[in-house]
Protein backbone atom coordinates (compact mmCIF):
# COMPACT_ATOMS: atom_id res chain seq x y z
CA UNK A 1 0.00 0.00 0.00
CA UNK A 2 2.87 2.38 0.77
CA UNK A 3 4.28 1.61 -2.68
CA UNK A 4 0.96 2.53 -4.29
CA UNK A 5 0.77 5.76 -2.29
CA UNK A 6 4.28 6.62 -3.45
CA UNK A 7 3.33 5.97 -7.08
CA UNK A 8 0.25 8.16 -6.75
CA UNK A 9 2.33 10.92 -5.15
CA UNK A 10 5.00 10.79 -7.87
CA UNK A 11 2.78 10.44 -10.93
CA UNK A 12 -0.58 11.75 -9.77
CA UNK A 13 0.29 15.42 -10.00
CA UNK A 14 2.13 14.84 -13.26
CA UNK A 15 -0.94 13.22 -14.86
CA UNK A 16 -3.29 15.80 -13.36
CA UNK A 17 -1.15 18.64 -14.72
CA UNK A 18 -0.28 17.32 -18.18
CA UNK A 19 -3.24 14.99 -18.68
CA UNK A 20 -3.38 12.72 -21.70
CA UNK A 21 0.05 13.68 -23.01
CA UNK A 22 1.61 12.51 -19.75
CA UNK A 23 -0.25 9.20 -19.98
CA UNK A 24 0.95 8.56 -23.51
CA UNK A 25 4.56 9.31 -22.58
CA UNK A 26 4.50 7.18 -19.44
CA UNK A 27 3.09 4.12 -21.21
CA UNK A 28 5.41 4.53 -24.16
CA UNK A 29 8.50 4.69 -21.93
CA UNK A 30 7.26 1.97 -19.57
CA UNK A 31 6.62 -0.57 -22.32
CA UNK A 32 10.00 0.19 -23.89
CA UNK A 33 11.64 -0.88 -20.65
CA UNK A 34 11.76 2.00 -18.18
CA UNK A 35 10.82 0.85 -14.64
CA UNK A 36 7.32 2.33 -14.53
CA UNK A 37 4.25 0.72 -12.88
CA UNK A 38 2.04 0.56 -15.97
CA UNK A 39 -0.82 -1.45 -14.46
CA UNK A 40 -1.00 0.79 -11.40
CA UNK A 41 -1.05 3.83 -13.67
CA UNK A 42 -3.85 2.30 -15.74
CA UNK A 43 -6.02 1.75 -12.68
CA UNK A 44 -5.11 5.15 -11.25
CA UNK A 45 -6.12 6.73 -14.56
CA UNK A 46 -9.45 4.93 -14.28
CA UNK A 47 -9.83 6.37 -10.79
CA UNK A 48 -9.24 9.86 -12.22
CA UNK A 49 -12.03 9.11 -14.70
CA UNK A 50 -14.33 8.32 -11.77
CA UNK A 51 -13.52 11.70 -10.19
CA UNK A 52 -14.16 13.57 -13.43
CA UNK A 53 -10.56 14.72 -13.93
CA UNK A 54 -10.24 12.59 -17.07
CA UNK A 55 -12.71 11.20 -19.61
CA UNK A 56 -13.01 7.44 -20.11
CA UNK A 57 -12.67 7.15 -23.91
CA UNK A 58 -9.68 9.53 -24.33
CA UNK A 59 -7.96 7.92 -21.32
CA UNK A 60 -8.37 4.42 -22.71
CA UNK A 61 -7.31 5.46 -26.23
CA UNK A 62 -4.21 7.33 -25.06
CA UNK A 63 -3.06 4.44 -22.84
CA UNK A 64 -3.71 1.97 -25.65
CA UNK A 65 -1.92 4.06 -28.28
CA UNK A 66 1.04 4.68 -25.98
CA UNK A 67 1.35 0.95 -25.30
CA UNK A 68 1.09 -0.32 -28.88
CA UNK A 69 3.33 2.46 -30.22
CA UNK A 70 6.01 1.35 -27.77
CA UNK A 71 5.48 -2.33 -28.60
CA UNK A 72 5.74 -1.58 -32.32
CA UNK A 73 8.91 0.45 -31.77
CA UNK A 74 10.43 -2.39 -29.71
CA UNK A 75 9.51 -4.89 -32.44
CA UNK A 76 11.34 -2.92 -35.11
CA UNK A 77 14.33 -2.32 -32.85
CA UNK A 78 14.57 -6.05 -32.30
CA UNK A 79 14.07 -6.83 -35.98
CA UNK A 80 16.54 -4.31 -37.39
CA UNK A 81 19.28 -4.56 -34.75
CA UNK A 82 18.94 -7.92 -33.00
CA UNK A 83 18.37 -9.99 -36.13
CA UNK A 84 21.15 -8.26 -38.07
CA UNK A 85 23.60 -9.03 -35.25
CA UNK A 86 22.60 -12.70 -35.19
CA UNK A 87 22.75 -13.03 -38.99
CA UNK A 88 26.20 -11.44 -39.05
CA UNK A 89 27.79 -13.20 -36.09
CA UNK A 90 25.49 -16.15 -35.40
CA UNK A 91 27.35 -18.67 -37.52
CA UNK A 92 30.50 -17.91 -35.56
CA UNK A 93 28.65 -18.67 -32.35
CA UNK A 94 27.84 -22.25 -33.35
CA UNK A 95 25.36 -23.58 -30.80
CA UNK A 96 24.14 -20.07 -30.08
CA UNK A 97 23.01 -19.64 -33.67
CA UNK A 98 21.39 -23.08 -33.75
CA UNK A 99 19.59 -22.24 -30.53
CA UNK A 100 18.35 -19.01 -32.09
CA UNK A 101 16.89 -20.92 -35.04
CA UNK A 102 15.06 -23.30 -32.72
CA UNK A 103 13.81 -20.38 -30.66
CA UNK A 104 12.65 -18.60 -33.82
CA UNK A 105 10.58 -21.63 -34.80
CA UNK A 106 9.16 -21.91 -31.27
CA UNK A 107 8.22 -18.24 -31.11
CA UNK A 108 6.45 -18.36 -34.45
CA UNK A 109 4.46 -21.41 -33.31
CA UNK A 110 3.82 -20.67 -29.63
CA UNK A 111 5.69 -17.63 -28.40
CA UNK A 112 3.35 -15.26 -30.24
CA UNK A 113 0.83 -16.00 -27.48
CA UNK A 114 3.24 -14.33 -25.04
CA UNK A 115 2.47 -11.03 -26.79
CA UNK A 116 -1.17 -10.65 -25.64
CA UNK A 117 -0.85 -12.69 -22.43
CA UNK A 118 2.44 -11.05 -21.46
CA UNK A 119 0.70 -7.70 -20.92
CA UNK A 120 -0.72 -9.13 -17.71
CA UNK A 121 2.55 -10.62 -16.44
CA UNK A 122 4.96 -8.02 -14.96
CA UNK A 123 8.48 -8.42 -16.27
CA UNK A 124 7.39 -10.16 -19.48
CA UNK A 125 5.52 -7.51 -21.43
CA UNK A 126 8.67 -5.36 -21.69
CA UNK A 127 10.55 -8.08 -23.61
CA UNK A 128 8.04 -9.87 -25.83
CA UNK A 129 8.00 -7.27 -28.60
CA UNK A 130 11.81 -7.12 -28.78
CA UNK A 131 11.93 -10.88 -29.01
CA UNK A 132 9.20 -10.99 -31.65
CA UNK A 133 11.30 -8.65 -33.77
CA UNK A 134 14.53 -10.57 -33.24
CA UNK A 135 12.88 -13.85 -34.25
CA UNK A 136 11.24 -12.13 -37.23
CA UNK A 137 7.68 -12.94 -36.36
CA UNK A 138 5.66 -11.67 -39.37
CA UNK A 139 4.55 -8.13 -38.68
CA UNK A 140 0.83 -8.73 -39.45
CA UNK A 141 0.88 -11.60 -36.93
CA UNK A 142 2.65 -9.38 -34.42
CA UNK A 143 0.03 -6.65 -34.86
CA UNK A 144 -2.88 -9.07 -34.48
CA UNK A 145 -1.67 -10.57 -31.21
CA UNK A 146 -0.09 -7.44 -29.73
CA UNK A 147 -2.78 -4.91 -30.52
CA UNK A 148 -5.58 -7.26 -29.43
CA UNK A 149 -3.83 -7.93 -26.13
CA UNK A 150 -3.13 -4.24 -25.57
CA UNK A 151 -6.73 -3.34 -26.28
CA UNK A 152 -8.03 -5.79 -23.70
CA UNK A 153 -5.32 -4.93 -21.14
CA UNK A 154 -5.95 -1.18 -21.24
CA UNK A 155 -9.74 -1.50 -21.31
CA UNK A 156 -9.76 -3.91 -18.37
CA UNK A 157 -7.55 -1.96 -15.98
CA UNK A 158 -8.91 1.48 -16.83
CA UNK A 159 -12.42 0.10 -16.29
CA UNK A 160 -11.40 -1.48 -12.98
CA UNK A 161 -10.09 1.86 -11.70
CA UNK A 162 -13.16 3.67 -12.98
CA UNK A 163 -15.59 1.24 -11.35
CA UNK A 164 -13.72 0.82 -8.06
CA UNK A 165 -13.32 4.56 -7.56
CA UNK A 166 -11.81 5.34 -4.16
CA UNK A 167 -11.54 1.62 -3.35
CA UNK A 168 -9.01 1.01 -6.12
CA UNK A 169 -5.99 1.14 -3.80
CA UNK A 170 -7.41 -1.57 -1.50
CA UNK A 171 -8.34 -4.02 -4.28
CA UNK A 172 -5.83 -3.34 -7.05
CA UNK A 173 -2.97 -5.49 -5.71
CA UNK A 174 -5.24 -8.51 -5.24
CA UNK A 175 -6.80 -8.17 -8.69
CA UNK A 176 -3.47 -7.63 -10.49
CA UNK A 177 -1.80 -10.56 -8.71
CA UNK A 178 -4.63 -12.98 -9.49
CA UNK A 179 -4.71 -11.91 -13.13
CA UNK A 180 -0.95 -12.36 -13.45
CA UNK A 181 -1.15 -15.89 -12.01
CA UNK A 182 -4.06 -16.76 -14.30
CA UNK A 183 -2.40 -15.57 -17.50
CA UNK A 184 0.95 -17.11 -16.55
CA UNK A 185 -0.81 -20.44 -16.03
CA UNK A 186 -2.65 -20.01 -19.34
CA UNK A 187 0.64 -19.36 -21.14
CA UNK A 188 2.15 -22.47 -19.52
CA UNK A 189 -0.82 -24.55 -20.71
CA UNK A 190 -0.36 -23.28 -24.28
CA UNK A 191 3.36 -24.12 -24.20
CA UNK A 192 2.69 -27.64 -22.87
CA UNK A 193 -0.07 -28.21 -25.41
CA UNK A 194 2.19 -27.12 -28.27
CA UNK A 195 4.99 -29.40 -27.03
CA UNK A 196 2.60 -32.35 -26.83
CA UNK A 197 1.32 -31.70 -30.35
CA UNK A 198 4.86 -31.48 -31.72
CA UNK A 199 5.87 -34.73 -30.03
CA UNK A 200 2.73 -36.44 -31.29
CA UNK A 201 3.35 -35.24 -34.86
CA UNK A 202 7.00 -36.36 -34.70
CA UNK A 203 5.97 -39.80 -33.45
CA UNK A 204 3.39 -40.12 -36.24
CA UNK A 205 5.97 -39.14 -38.87
CA UNK A 206 8.43 -41.66 -37.49
CA UNK A 207 5.85 -44.46 -37.65
CA UNK A 208 5.00 -43.58 -41.24
CA UNK A 209 8.66 -43.76 -42.21
CA UNK A 210 9.07 -47.25 -40.82
CA UNK A 211 9.00 -50.03 -43.45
Amino acid sequence: MNEINEIVTVFGGYISQYGYGALFGLFFLGILGMPLPEETLLVFSGFLVSTGQLKYVPTFLVCFLGSITAMTTAYWIGRTLGFVFIERYGKRLGLGYALYRKTEDWFNRVGKWALPLGYFIPGIRQFTAYFAGITRLPFPTFMLYTYTGGLFWCALFVTIGWQLGERWEQLFVLVARNLAVFFLALLAVIVCWSYWRKRKAAAKTKREELP
